[in-house]
């Protein structure tokens, strides 16, 4: 079990699959590897998609990683987020939240360059005052119809919510 607390920097980690926790992200990894078989990556987000679809952010890549644009964004990730940014780019976030949007493109594209799924989960601090959640794990999982080109992206994430971390005691400002 994850112990929650609002450190003063937010920070992230890139980590194995193994180490997740979060059953919604947990299980949107096994059912991308069982449909990716022994191919590189699947060919499209639907099948995931719909076992998760309260936490998933579908984006699709735009002129080979050039920009990408927000094509759907579950109703937990928008509560999360305060706003729902469906059908922006994330040129549009980067700017207005140059951090949090370049952090974005960096996970994307380690995703889209390689092909290969990325694990990841962070910790949103004190410097960050206006985030609704202080905790997240992700999944950014590639897709695409040729397996040499990634041409969308699923985010599937397991916010905790300020308002919902429990046990209270363990929220430490």
């Amino acid at each position: 079990m994850v112990e929650f607390w609002i450190p003063e920097e937010s920070s992230g980690e890139i980590v194995a699959v193994n180490q997740l926790e979060a059953a919604p992200v947990q299980s949107a990894m096994a059912r991308w590897q069982a449909l990716r078989g022994a191919t590189r990556f699947p060919g499209k987000p639907d099948a995931v998609l719909e076992t998760v679809p309260h936490n998933a952010i579908l984006v699709r890549v735009m002129d080979e990683g050039g920009d990408y644009e927000y094509r759907s964004v579950g109703e937990a990730l928008v509560a999360g987020f305060g706003e729902d940014f469906s059908g922006r780019r994330l040129s549009d976030i980067i700017a207005v939240t140059p951090r949090f949007g370049i952090g974005l493109r960096m996970l994307y594209e380690m995703v889209r360059s390689s092909g290969e799924p990325l694990c990841y989960r962070g910790w949103v601090g004190a410097d960050m005052p206006g985030a609704l959640f202080v905790y997240y794990e992700s999944a950014v999982l590639p897709f695409g119809q040729d397996e040499t080109k990634v041409d969308h992206i699923l985010v599937v994430s397991m916010l905790v919510l300020r308002d919902q971390a429990f046990p209270a005691e363990a929220l430490r400002v």
